[in-house]
């Protein structure tokens, strides 16, 4: 295996039940802050599918990383653009019917975009985590980096990577640095990210590992992260969701 800055050391994620319990933490934080889900990096999904739940982060400009927690243990996939692992092609599809017989002869091909994931990346996956991997929307994601964990082991695992000889890698120290379960990683990230809700409020360090430690959240401490959220019940909704403590809100 090659050296990557931007490949994380495996020995650095969280075990399974401390990884749930941060994207939990992160979800929650992203939910207070930014009431709007669709400009949010982190969520959290408890009712993905059965007996399955789903922390995931979108950057806005490609980035992606979706995590599963099973009854098999938890699997970590991640996309990251500026990877030179990414490997999307175009493919040409052949003509089904007349209609598409005829727009070819006229030079109108259909073609479609497919990824060919990078040698060693999902060689070695468990087949219990397949549906995962190459179902949707995983699928039109894209994958440049899988790391996985079934119950039974002790450890987190990657595929035998022969990684490009380059300073980016697969992109997951870059996307999942995050994972450090440091409140304060989240603090500086989040007063550069979401700058203008804390010109005049600035996010302090004790909110953060507040939420960080899933303890139960209260108005007082909503008000504090964000003082301008308008909408109680929106927030009660994604915390339910989320499955995050909260009492008198």
């Amino acid at each position: 295996m090659n050296g990557s800055n931007a490949i994380i050391s495996l020995d650095t994620l969280p075990d399974i039940a401390a990884l749930k319990q941060l994207g939990k933490a992160l979800a929650t934080l992203d939910a207070i802050i930014c009431p709007d889900w669709e400009s949010r990096y982190y969520s959290y999904d408890t009712n993905w599918g059965q007996s399955e739940e789903c922390f995931s982060m979108r950057d806005g400009s490609g980035d992606e990383f979706l995590v599963l927690f099973s009854d098999h243990g938890a699997v970590i996939s991640g996309f990251a653009h500026d990877s030179t692992m990414s490997n999307w092609k175009e493919r040409e599809l052949k003509p089904v019917n007349l209609r598409d017989k005829v727009a070819l002869l006229f030079g109108n091909k259909k073609t479609i975009l497919e990824q060919h994931i990078y040698s060693g990346v999902v060689d070695e996956l468990p087949a219990v985590f397949h549906d995962f991997i190459f179902g949707e929307p995983v699928r039109s994601i894209g994958t440049t980096f899988c790391i996985w964990r079934e119950s039974k082991d002790s450890s987190w695992k990657r595929g035998d990577i022969d990684f490009p000889d380059d300073d980016y890698g697969d992109g997951s120290a870059d996307l999942l640095y995050i994972l450090d379960n440091n409140p304060e990683t989240y603090r500086k990230w989040a007063l550069e990210y979401y700058e203008d809700e804390f010109e005049s409020n600035k996010l302090k360090i004790d909110l953060v590992k507040h939420i960080y430690e899933h303890r139960v959240l209260t108005k007082e401490i909503v008000f504090k992260i964000n003082p301008e959220l308008e909408d109680i019940e929106l927030l009660k909704k994604d915390l339910d969701q989320i499955r995050y403590p909260y009492k008198g809100l």
